[in-house]
């Protein structure tokens, strides 16, 4: 028994160890859990929080990538808009010229190579444009242009694509203050993996161009004008005005018959509208009044088209000597308008009375330009303004009328009267006041019989007439005239006339003057540029912009010209924009068969400055001139110069004229 005690005394220590390690390792047991616990708390708080910054990056993200496309699209559309607002006031509320407009050219002004202005009236007929409709090209330019310029720029492509969910559709809103661009373009903007990031539907950018006041002065000023003819009335003072170049009616005791030039009449017209007529101003709106010394301007240059204008708007209208004019004018002969002549019976017979009365159609364009000052955007439309008969008519159509003297009894009967033989011989005469002088038979020249009030046709002269030999010319019956001028003509010659009394067997010799043409296509101007000082420093050609006026005159002394009238003058204008339009009319002329000495006068002109030119004496030589295929006209030039510089310049153009070298024949 004692052993089973001594058993029991050795078990009783082991067994309080494994309970004292019992203990010890749920202690370890808690402790691991807490620590997993907070492990898994910091984790769930981690992922919160990174969860937190991912949204907050993202909605950082969406915003300013968002913004950016939409700027984008806003710059484009501010691109567009501004585009065709500016070719809507180039092209009188047109952002394309239509294809049909564009094909007549009787329908539209043309201002540049690439410039056409259609006409919002002509003759009787108005083609004014509603706002609807120019609403409507905006809308369809912007529409046809900005998907372009949005998706081929290739701005956004590198990092996002942009999904299309409609058509791109455009509401312009011309409204009095400004023009507003809306936009209705339904975009889906995703990252590259296609997450969508932004939906972007309307678009919206603003002009400040007062589109509809501009407007709405432009079609107050037709409309007015088609019922007052205000613009005809003008161009009628303007012909009453008796200018020397440009006669009317009159009388005037002479024996001798005055003439006028009727290019001279129509070049001296063209220039009094083109300087007159950017005086009119518009009642209402912003303009520099006139000075009180100036009555008839007040009266006749301030034109009231109604009560009710635009507000911060004003308006210009304007004819350029470049504009197509139609223009004719009767009686007339040829390109010379005469008086006739009266002779007095019995006690007055010594009396001489020269009367005239001429009659003018005209037909030409003007631009009228509504201008916004808040913004200095112009609105240019174009319309057409009629006389005809000195009369204003919008209605009658310009009809071609036959050149004829004036006549006052009838000529037939006076031609018919042919009783009295006399020998006419025509031939080219070179003189140059110098050292050359011949002459030489000219045959095919037109013979002409002038007396007082009457005209007879007498046909053409022929080489060896009636067996004559080396001469040219006709004999025929003439009717009895105590003051008779026989007149020849031919093409490329100067005319030539001798006054005469009808004589049994006279023989009369006239002596017409070879002239060379050079169209205008075979003339280069080369400016070159002086600096302050007057030096060279470069050379250009004629720009677009500019435009050149050439003279060249020869004098010598002659019984038949008038007093301060030159033997040959022929003038030029050159004007670039234009230059194929009026290729076949445009010619400087010159003496041919000699070598001739000419005083040149050349200006140049750009923005309504002379900038330039050439003024010195030339003596063309004759073997170049029958053959040349160009002349050079060199020229010096101030750029943009002050109104002091472009006196001085004037002043001093012979001067200066000689740093370049004389015209150049090729």
């Amino acid at each position: 028994m004692g052993k089973k005690r001594c058993i029991l005394d050795v078990l009783r220590p082991k067994h309080n160890l494994f309970l004292k390690s019992q203990k010890t390792n749920k202690k370890a047991q808690v402790t691991i859990f807490i620590i997993l616990g907070i492990v898994i708390l910091l984790a769930v708080v981690l992922v919160f929080v990174l969860r937190s910054e991912i949204t907050s990056i993202k909605e950082d993200v969406i915003p300013t990538t968002k913004g950016k496309v939409e700027n984008f699209i806003t710059a484009c559309m501010k691109n567009i808009g501004e585009d065709s607002l500016q070719k809507v006031g180039l092209q009188a509320g047109f952002v394309e010229v239509p294809i049909q407009i564009q094909q007549d050219a009787n329908s539209y002004l043309r201002t540049s190579p690439i410039t056409q202005i259609p006409y919002w009236a002509q003759g009787a007929q108005t083609f004014i444009p509603t706002l609807e409709d120019i609403k409507r090209r905006i809308d369809l330019h912007m529409e046809q242009n900005l998907r372009s310029c949005v998706m081929d720029s290739g701005a956004f492509q590198e990092s996002y694509k942009m999904i299309e969910h409609s058509d791109i559709t455009s509401d312009v809103q011309i409204i009095d203050s400004k023009v507003r661009f809306i936009v209705n373009w339904e975009l889906d903007l995703q990252t590259k993996a296609g997450e969508s990031i932004a939906d972007l539907s309307e678009h919206v950018f603003e002009s400040d161009v007062k589109l509809k006041r501009v407007y709405e002065l432009a079609k107050q000023i037709v409309e007015d004008e088609m019922s007052s003819l205000k613009i005809e009335d003008i161009t009628q003072d303007l012909i009453a005005l008796e200018h020397k170049d440009l006669p009317v009616s009159g009388f005037e005791l002479s024996c001798d018959s005055k003439k006028w030039d009727v290019e001279k009449a129509k070049s001296t017209l063209k220039d009094l509208l083109r300087i007159n007529l950017k005086q009119l101003k518009i009642k209402g709106t912003d303009y520099v009044e006139f000075p009180e010394e100036l009555p008839y301007y007040n009266s006749h240059y301030i034109w009231n088209v109604g009560e009710e204008l635009p507000q911060d708007v004003s308006a210009t209208i304007r004819f350029e000597n470049n504009f197509p004019f139609t223009f004719q004018v009767t009686p007339s002969d040829g390109r010379t308008l005469r008086s006739s002549a009266f002779a007095g019976n019995d006690l007055l017979k010594a009396i001489c009375l020269q009367s005239w009365k001429f009659t003018y159609d005209v037909s030409y364009p003007v631009i009228i330009t509504a201008r916004d000052l808040t913004t200095d955007y112009n609105f240019n439309i174009a319309m057409t303004i009629h006389l005809v008969r000195n009369m204003p008519n919008r209605k009658a159509t310009i009809v071609a009328r036959p050149s004829a003297f004036l006549r006052f009894s009838e000529n037939d009967v006076f031609c018919q009267n042919r009783r009295i033989p006399m020998t006419i011989t025509t031939s080219t005469l070179v003189d140059n006041d110098k050292d050359v002088y011949y002459t030489e038979p000219l045959e095919d020249s037109n013979i002409e019989f002038v007396c007082i009030k009457n005209s007879c046709e007498y046909g053409q002269t022929e080489l060896n007439f009636e067996q004559s030999g080396f001469q040219s010319g006709l004999t025929a019956n003439f009717p009895y005239c105590v003051g008779a001028i026989l007149r020849a003509t031919k093409d490329n010659h100067l005319e030539d006339w001798k006054r005469t009394v009808t004589t049994n067997g006279e023989l009369i010799e006239l002596n017409l003057v070879p002239t060379k043409d050079l169209g205008q296509s075979k003339i280069k101007i080369v400016e070159h540029i002086l600096d302050d000082d007057n030096k060279i420093i470069g050379k250009k050609e004629l720009s677009q912009d500019q435009m050149v006026s050439i003279i060249i005159r020869f004098d010598k002394n002659d019984s038949k010209k008038l007093q301060n009238q030159v033997f040959h003058e022929s003038r030029i204008a050159i004007v670039p924009s234009v230059a194929d339009e009026i290729e076949h009319s445009n010619n400087l002329t010159f003496l041919a068969k000699a070598d001739f000495t000419y005083d040149v006068e050349i200006n140049i002109i750009e923005k309504e400055k002379i900038i330039g030119g050439y003024k010195l004496n030339w003596t063309a030589d004759w073997t170049n001139l029958e053959n040349a295929n160009e002349i050079i006209f060199n020229t010096v030039v101030k750029e943009d110069p002050s109104d002091e510089e472009m006196f001085d310049l004037i002043v001093n153009l012979p001067k200066l004229s000689e740093l370049v070298e004389e015209p150049q024949i090729n």
